[in-house]
């Protein structure tokens, strides 16, 4: 067996990783399942990074993560575990984790890879063959999200749900199904929510439509996987940046919306490092009969002047007033420094009814995140000649440095949400419309399997000092918004606003209890007076059987609330999810 890797720490690594192959065969055994051939087997012990890969595509684990025998994707928001584990150094720091929902082939059971996160885990593989040997199947976890608010929306990054008040839950299960190179995976998810009122101005909120319900297709999608690389539809959530509470161009704030997909489902190997990508195209819509984050919940609709539609263009149809979307994503890992890891994004989307204006060519219509990065090239916003694309741009460029034997990393995103003109005005007004993210980590080992996670992570989304001298506006605005069914695709935390999150919590196994820390500052920029929330919560995780439980309750108080002074308020967050595993 070759082992990639000269320290001590990598060959009892990949001694680890040649004793979870043995149980898998022993395992693999005594299910009466067909043995791996011996060249197969030569092949997979050949080179450890590969076996690093495979071993991360085996943590479905009972969070809810979506990925087993079969080689199914990750979902976002239920993957920290992969992470947890890379620090933990269980597994190598091959992938940068920084484009998910993340993906990889088959070849180490979940039982071996459960026995990474706690070795006293039982069996719990579900997957079955599809006529004895054509393919593979099962059923996916059975994931159950709730969360309460009693005075006014808090929270962000809890896909399907939306920014409410009161009691809110979201329902998901599904199947997955591959047959050879052709993968399918049925995950739709039901959300509901009560929407009560809550105190409101005309700054922030408004009179809500009453109680919530949608049917979505959730994280579902058709792939054919070739080595490499994957092609498909999808409605599955994305994320793309080192963040881990806020990424500036993709997370999982808001639904999922339907798209086209091409994607590296690992590091590409180069003679100067490695490569992920992700290249996506799709359509997003709104949904009237909730608030708008974009505009501070005070409407509905984004374009019409009035709550109900009226003004502007309206009523209108947003069915047929879409948006179509086009982002790409890479990240290169240098041969020369591991655990370092650089990325750039690039994001445009405009209304449907504008995209063959100007030059008709498709790659100019459809695919404008691969042309002129400039404003020049694709004019956006008022006062434009008639014909012009109205293609909004945002960018961001990111790293990721993990420190694998001290178990720590730094990462770090800055992005820009209103491209400059040209060149010239990049170099003099480089900070305009700018935005970033700060993030560390670090896992203290106490015993045998128990860590205490030191995590702070800072958002900025306020604008920079030149602002008084050039606004650019808060992020997700313009051409009807970067959002999806009415929800920011990007930092939930929401438009102008900068937020600042410790949490530190005891770690062992899939049993984690922690205190979270946060401050919340509402778009310091456009109001005299200041709106901060100031929160404390406690965390929970606990492994019962087949059932996963985890929680948290959170007290909020709102300085400042609706920017009106000496107006506070008090608001209680409870958040409990529950995952079963068939």
């Amino acid at each position: 067996m070759v082992i990639i890797g000269s320290s001590v720490q990598d060959g009892l690594r990949g001694m680890e990783l040649t004793k979870i192959g043995v149980q898998e065969k022993q395992h693999r055994r005594e299910r009466g399942e067909p043995q791996r051939t011996q060249g197969r087997k030569k092949k997979f012990m050949k080179v450890f990074d590969r076996r690093s890969l495979l071993v991360m595509g085996k943590l479905f684990v009972f969070l809810g993560i979506q990925q087993s025998l079969f080689g199914q994707s990750l979902i976002v928001g239920r993957d920290d575990v992969l992470r947890q584990l890379q620090l933990e150094g269980k597994i190598g720091g091959v992938s940068s984790l920084c484009a998910r929902p993340f993906f990889a082939d088959a070849a180490i059971s979940t039982d071996s890879i459960y026995r990474l996160v706690d070795a006293n885990t039982a069996r719990v593989s579900g997957g079955k063959l599809i006529g004895g040997k054509y393919g593979k199947w099962e059923v996916l976890p059975l994931t159950w999200d709730n969360q309460f608010t009693s005075n006014h929306p808090y929270g962000w990054n809890q896909t399907d749900m939306i920014e409410a008040r009161g009691l809110e839950s979201v329902l998901g299960v599904g199947v997955f199904a591959s047959m050879g190179v052709v993968s399918v995976q049925l995950n739709p998810e039901f959300a509901y929510a009560a929407n009560t009122n809550f105190a409101h101005s005309v700054n922030y909120g408004a009179s809500t439509k009453g109680a919530y319900h949608h049917f979505f297709p959730g994280q579902s999608s058709l792939r054919l996987n070739l080595g490499a690389v994957s092609l498909g539809v999808s409605t599955e959530n994305i994320w793309w940046g080192p963040g881990m509470n806020n990424s500036l161009l993709m997370s999982n704030n808001a639904p999922g919306f339907l798209h086209l997909t091409l994607n590296s489902r690992k590091p590409l190997k180069t003679p100067i490092g490695s490569f992920e990508w992700q290249f996506v195209s799709g359509k997003l819509t709104e949904d009237t009969s909730v608030l708008l984050e974009n505009k501070n919940l005070t409407t509905t609709y984004y374009n019409p002047l009035t709550y109900s539609g009226d003004g502007y263009s309206g009523p209108y149809n947003p069915a047929k007033k879409w948006r179509y979307f086009n982002g790409i994503t890479v990240t290169y890992q240098p041969k020369w420094m591991p655990g370092l890891f650089l990325g750039v994004s690039r994001i445009a989307y405009a209304y449907n009814d504008s995209l063959r204006n100007g030059d008709p060519s498709f790659l100019k219509s459809y695919l404008p995140t691969i042309f002129g990065v400039f404003r020049q090239n694709y004019a956006y916003g008022l006062n434009l000649p008639a014909g012009s694309k109205r293609y909004k741009q945002m960018a961001s460029v990111h790293f990721r440095y993990v420190f694998e034997k001290s178990h720590a990393e730094l990462y770090g995103e800055y992005g820009w949400g209103d491209n400059q003109y040209n060149i010239r005005d990049f170099v003099l007004n480089v900070d305009h419309s700018r935005a970033f993210i700060l993030g560390a980590r670090k896992l203290m080992p106490l015993a045998k399997n128990r860590w205490l996670d030191w995590q702070f992570e800072m958002t900025q989304m306020s604008q920079a000092p030149s602002y008084l001298v050039r606004t650019a506006g808060n992020w997700y605005g313009y051409q009807g918004g970067y959002t999806n069914q009415s929800r920011i695709m990007g930092a939930g935390v929401g438009m102008g606003n900068n937020v600042q999150t410790f949490t530190v919590s005891w770690v062992e196994g899939f049993s984690r209890l922690g205190v979270k820390m946060e401050r919340l500052e509402h778009d310091p920029d456009d109001y005299a007076v200041k709106w901060v929330d100031e929160s404390v919560g406690f965390l929970g995780q606990r492994r019962f059987g087949k059932i996963m439980v985890s929680g948290e309750v959170q007290g909020v108080v709102s300085n400042g609330y609706l920017w009106m002074q000496g107006n506070s308020a008090f608001n209680l967050r409870c958040v409990i999810k529950g995952v079963y595993r068939f």
